[in-house]
């Protein structure tokens, strides 16, 4: 797959008001993968901390990585449009601990360490629902655990949420179509995987269709084989610490013990005024999976929780955005 055809398909989606988001069919969804996302984040993140953050987007968890007291945060996409409007969101930001630094480029092809100061390492690197994009090759999953890798600290983080495989194959073979869908989402398998069998020996280009109203627009995607994901990925010295379905990240991160993240839950308005969640966005939810790999070795002690490395200062502007080729 040509990845213009990825990058196209963000840079062309246009750009929310508050309003336009709140009149979303799939407005609880983004509430629950926001808060999904912002305790991802915390259960990985200490103040002081540097970050790097693969298929970054529009910079939609920018905020995240300011709340949590990261102090170094890099940025890369490959979308232009959307990393224009990252470093709009950060340059609209009242204060923040940290100036992005803030690439463009196809993170599964180009090495991202060209590109930023020799002497930055990084506690965490993220890369939220985007590794399905780099499952076309074995060659593309290798060079982002290489970009991970290459300068994450030992005993640092990768995180992320992608689609859940397990979950997709299991309700397409529920199916006599290759295809499934509700009234929010709709996923196509490629006619050549018809019979729904899929090579062990060689899960890359195991392509479908996505459609999530007015998230994703018929976009190919390809199937996540996380056990072999986990063999690339301890050849790169990392160790998988966490795979959740999202239904299950809900019951056990709402449970009484965590009081902090289910009061978050809770006061970002995931819930409608039944205090339910739309049943249609709840199926959609449980397709997805979070992820969390660590690096082998003694992690380096942060700050602990409540404190900060350096005060919030007033963004100083960024106006500049490095290309990777």
């Amino acid at each position: 797959m040509d990845n213009s055809q990825v990058a196209d398909h963000y840079n062309q989606r246009p750009l929310e008001t508050r309003h336009s988001r709140k009149q979303s069919p799939i407005f609880q969804l983004r509430k629950f993968n926001n808060w999904l996302k912002s305790v991802l984040i915390f259960l990985h993140t200490r103040p002081g901390y540097s970050v790097l953050d693969l298929c970054c987007g529009k910079g939609g968890d920018i905020h995240k990585w300011s709340e949590a007291g990261a102090t170094t945060y890099v940025a890369a996409d490959t979308a232009d449009v959307a990393v224009q409007e990252c470093m709009n969101r950060y340059n609209n930001m009242r204060q923040a601990p940290f100036r992005p630094v803030l690439l463009v480029g196809d993170c599964f092809k180009a090495s991202v360490e060209r590109y930023i100061d020799r002497d930055i390492m990084f506690d965490v690197v993220s890369c939220q629902f985007a590794i399905h994009y780099a499952f076309e090759s074995e060659a593309r999953v290798r060079k982002l655990l290489h970009n991970v890798t290459h300068r994450l600290k030992s005993g640092g983080f990768f995180i992320g949420t992608t689609v859940d495989a397990n979950v997709l194959v299991r309700k397409l073979r529920a199916v006599d179509d290759i295809e499934i869908s509700n009234m929010v989402y709709q996923v196509r398998l490629d006619e050549k995987f018809k019979d729904k069998r899929f090579p062990k020996d060689n899960p890359y280009g195991i392509r479908y269709v996505f459609k999530l109203d007015q998230s994703v627009d018929e976009c190919p995607e390809y199937l996540v084989y996380f056990p072999a994901f986990c063999r690339l990925a301890e050849e790169y010295d990392l160790e998988l610490v966490m795979l959740t379905n999202f239904h299950d990240f809900f019951t056990e991160f709402t449970k009484e013990e965590y009081p902090d993240y289910r009061a978050r839950f809770f006061s970002m308005g995931v819930l409608n005024e039944n205090g339910t969640v739309d049943p249609h966005q709840w199926d959609a939810i449980y397709l997805y999976t979070a992820f969390a790999f660590k690096k082998k070795g003694p992690p380096e002690p942060g700050l602990p929780p409540g404190q900060v490395m350096k005060k919030n200062v007033e963004p100083v502007g960024v106006d500049e955005i490095i290309t990777m080729r």
